[in-house]
């Protein structure tokens, strides 16, 4: 229990930092949103190429580990969209409940959990940067995913799509920084120290921007529109996703501390991001708000249940 207390409750005395910061007005939504793209295009993307170019490749065995996550959300996106069908969801609805039903919040939340868990371990650094090989591996698949399932569920998906998807992968900054860092890392090449020790300062601002970002985003979310839907795509979030990857960590024989890895990346909330893109291509916002913000809650207790057992 005290385990878990160490890991969770910096997370959510950030995320409650973030929330009492903006709804004090002690810092503007405009500053908040700019914290948010800091973090996303510059801090994390210095963490990653920090960690990864550092990286051992040849010591550390991580496929194993991107297979799980991979089919984990695959089967996730799959299982939503049977209930989603079952449920006899209108087209507004369809998308924004698959996707808050399998997209994780993996790098505000996730990635922060694993690393102040893992924090004084032993080999933690080789953990840390799987779990970083995994995150880059998932942000293409996850994204990819939810604007096939969001675009399906209100048009007509044509090949005209694939280039602007195709572009929205190829200019994520995490696919980018992740691509670069392990290149680095592959290739045994380090970075000078004045480039290295810029990276490594910055990417260590990464985590608790992000976490008072999430709690800004939050505190701004109104829980309204369909409630019941929203606890569903909830639970099959935290609860239901989370038991597909232990069962296919089970069946890859999963070593215990990747095994760690895969259950945190499944017991994430819903992403937020998922918000802007249900926005963006016409899905029902405020679903999509409300599926965030209680999931979140959820996960809570979801997250405490892995570090607690794992």
């Amino acid at each position: 229990m005290f385990q878990a207390a160490e890991s969770l409750v910096p997370i959510v005395f950030l995320v409650l930092l973030g929330a009492a910061l903006l709804k004090t007005r002690f810092i503007s939504e405009d500053v908040r949103s700019g914290l948010d793209r800091f973090t996303y295009w510059i801090a994390l993307p210095s963490l990653f190429v920090h960690e990864l170019s550092s990286t051992d490749f040849g010591a550390m065995a991580a496929g194993q580990l991107v297979l799980v996550l991979a089919l984990t959300v695959i089967a996730g996106c799959f299982l939503a969209a049977c209930v989603a069908a079952i449920l006899g969801l209108s087209r507004e609805n369809f998308g924004v409940f698959v996707q808050a039903g399998f997209r994780g919040n993996l790098a505000f939340v996730g990635l922060p959990l694993i690393i102040f868990s893992l924090s004084g371990a032993q080999a933690a650094d080789g953990l840390v940067a799987a779990a970083l090989v995994a995150l880059a591996a998932l942000v293409p698949l996850a994204n990819t995913l939810s604007v096939i399932v969001l675009v399906v569920s209100r048009h007509c998906l044509s090949f005209r799509m694939v280039p602007q998807l195709a572009m929205r992968l190829v200019k994520n900054p995490l696919i980018i920084s992740a691509a670069l860092g392990g290149l680095l890392g592959l290739l045994g090449w380090r970075l000078p120290v004045f480039i290295d020790r810029p990276l490594q300062l910055l990417g260590q601002t990464a985590l608790a921007l992000a976490l008072i970002s999430l709690g800004g985003v939050l505190v701004q979310l109104e829980l309204r529109g369909r409630l019941g839907l929203a606890f569903a795509a909830s639970l099959l979030k935290v609860v239901a996703i989370p038991a597909i990857s232990y069962g296919l960590c089970l069946a890859f024989a999963l070593p215990a501390d990747q095994t760690f890895v895969a259950m945190v990346f499944a017991a994430c909330p819903t992403a937020s991001a998922s918000f802007i893109l249900a926005s963006q291509l016409g899905g029902d916002q405020a679903l999509a708000a409300t599926c965030v913000f209680m999931s979140t809650i959820l996960s809570l207790g979801a997250l405490t249940g892995v570090v607690l057992l794992f």
